[in-house]
Order: structure tokens, then sequence, then C-alpha cells
């Protein structure tokens, strides 16, 4: 209750299994720890053939909120599978979940308190500390790794999408928003994967802000579908080479292109134009040339490029200094 007597919002959790029992127990105990517990967790496995199924279950007997579990018949992916749980949320706010972190016991409070404070924000995320597979925390955090500075912070809150043209900054596992941006999202496009298409729908139709402090413990480690060093990436493998990289994500634009023109939005609009100049940059730099020299000509005239879609000069050296992994 607030202190005028009126209910708080009731918190859905949305979470997504898939072969998680080694690191379940911790997330789910760290969730039935929080200070403000959520009204119900909704959790969508993926055909794990471990014993995923029977620790939810185990949870579910004594949880202090309602667990609803939902086997899929056939496997999904994780970003099919994140629309559907976000989908069945019945909650005011909805907090996305991973199956092998540890939340701060204060998350869903803070996250919750921000959204109830500021009626106009969708969404707000925090940063997370970067913990190894056996628990052990790294001394770093995500936003450290992103270089997502304090200055950028306020940047990205300003004006998200230009920060969005050039790099991904929210971590899904971190991130609360209000039910009814649902609408705008669903259904997830195939190339994206749910936290990065999710920043875009706020940054279009809401506000967004942020917590610059660790709320999660957020876990690396070699199972892990999707990890820290970009939340977009797919279930790709580790062979991706850096041409391919840069095509997979034009084509992510190219989807969510298509997705603000079938809007509405008037192709002289900036923002559209903004997406179009994305992709013909990606485009770019997936048909760089595999010799140095041709490449740093082809890079000259992309300069201006590297500073509005990209991370400027550290992109630039990235690209410059590429071998035959580009092949």
């Amino acid at each position: 209750m607030h202190s005028n007597g009126t209910c708080e919002p009731a918190i859905s959790i949305a979470m997504c299994t898939f072969n998680g029992g080694r690191y379940l127990t911790e997330q789910l105990e760290s969730i039935a720890s929080q200070s403000r517990l959520p009204s119900e967790l909704i959790v969508c496995d993926d055909g794990s053939t471990d014993d995923t199924i029977a620790l939810l279950n185990r949870f579910k007997a004594n949880a202090p909120f309602s667990v609803t579990i939902v086997k899929n018949a056939a496997r999904m992916g994780s970003t099919r599978n994140f629309d559907q749980a976000i989908g069945m949320a019945q909650g005011e706010f909805i907090a996305l979940c991973d199956q092998d972190d540890r939340w701060l016991p204060h998350k869903l409070d803070r996250l919750s308190r921000c959204l109830v404070d500021n009626a106009f924000l969708g969404g707000v995320f925090s940063d997370a500390e970067l913990i190894d597979g056996d628990g052990r925390r790294v001394g770093k955090t995500v936003f450290g790794q992103h270089r997502f500075t304090p200055a950028k912070q306020r940047s990205f809150v300003s004006c998200p999408t230009a920060t969005l043209l050039k790099h991904d900054v929210i971590t899904g596992a971190t991130l609360m928003f209000r039910s009814n941006i649902r609408r705008y999202c669903s259904p997830i496009p195939a190339t994206w994967v749910h936290d990065g298409w999710l920043a875009w729908m706020l940054a279009l139709h809401s506000r967004v802000t942020l917590i610059a402090e660790p709320l999660i413990e957020y876990r690396i480690h070699a199972g892990q579908q999707l990890g820290v060093e970009s939340s977009q990436a797919s279930q790709r493998g580790s062979r991706e080479t850096r041409r391919q990289f840069y095509a997979r994500v034009a084509r992510q634009f190219e989807d969510l292109l298509s997705r603000v023109t079938a809007e509405g939005w008037s192709q002289n609009d900036a923002l559209v134009e903004n997406i179009r100049q994305k992709i013909a940059f990606l485009k770019s730099q997936a048909a760089l040339s595999t010799q140095p020299g041709a490449r740093a000509m082809q890079m000259l005239g992309l300069l201006p490029k590297y500073l509005h879609y990209a991370r400027g000069l550290a992109s630039v050296r990235k690209d410059l200094l590429l071998g035959r992994e580009m092949l």
C-alpha cells in the first residue's frame, strides 16, 4: 500500500527457461526474497530436458505468489518465448527475468517505485553487476562493459533513439515496463532479441529512464544463450564474422523500418531517415574490403557515419584492424 492508502500496481515477472537447472534455484530464491514481491511469476519453458521443470514445480508449491508454468510443445527460441511470456502477464508492470542471474532484494521495489512516481514513464532499467559461473563478482558492471558513462546515460534519457541507433544499452533482465506498452511490441520480429526490440518500442511510444546502480547480478558463463557482449546477439554461435554480424543487424533495422512505416510514420520524418541511414551504413560495413589499404579508403568516406551510427573512433579502430575474420 502507498502511504495514502492506495494499492500498489501488480507486478508480473516474465521468465523464460531452457535447461536452466544449474542456476535456476538461486534465481528463484532471489525472486522470493524481494522486499516488494510480485503478484505472479510466468515461466515459459522451451523444452528443457534437465531438472528445470521439477525445480519450478518445487518452487511453485511454496511460492508466496502465483506461479504459472508453461511447457512449450515445440521449441520457440528465446525471442518468441519471451514474446509469449510477456503476453501472458496480468500485472500493470512487467519485469523480465533470465534463468541464471540473481536479483538484489530491492530490485522490484526500486524499479516499480520509479514507474509509480513518474506516470509519464513507460519503462525503467538498471545497471547489473557481473558474476561468473560460480557466482563470484568479477568487479565489472554491464554499464562499464558497454562504456555507458554518466554523460552517455544523460544523453540516452534525453534522446534514447540517438543512442539506440549507435548501440544497445538495455539488458532485458534489468527492465521493467508498463503492460500497456505491449500493444506496440508484439509480435517481436524474428531478427531481433526481445530486449533490443522492447528498447526501441519504449523509445518510440513512451519514455524510458534508468537507475545507474546494479539491481541484479548478471551471470556470465559458457552455457548462456545471450551474453553481455551483445544483448542483441541471437543464438549465432561464436563463428559469426563481422561481415555477417553487420548484415544481420541491417536486417534487424530493416524490420524496424517496416514496423515504423506501417505505424504511419512519415517517410520524411527525421527518425525514418536515420533508420535508413543506419541500414545503409551497416551494409557498407558488411561490404568492407578484406584488404587493409582498400578498407581504409572505404572507411574514410564513412567517418561521419561512424559518429552517428556506431561507437565513433572505437568502431573505426575495430573495423580498420580486422583481418581475415571479415570473410
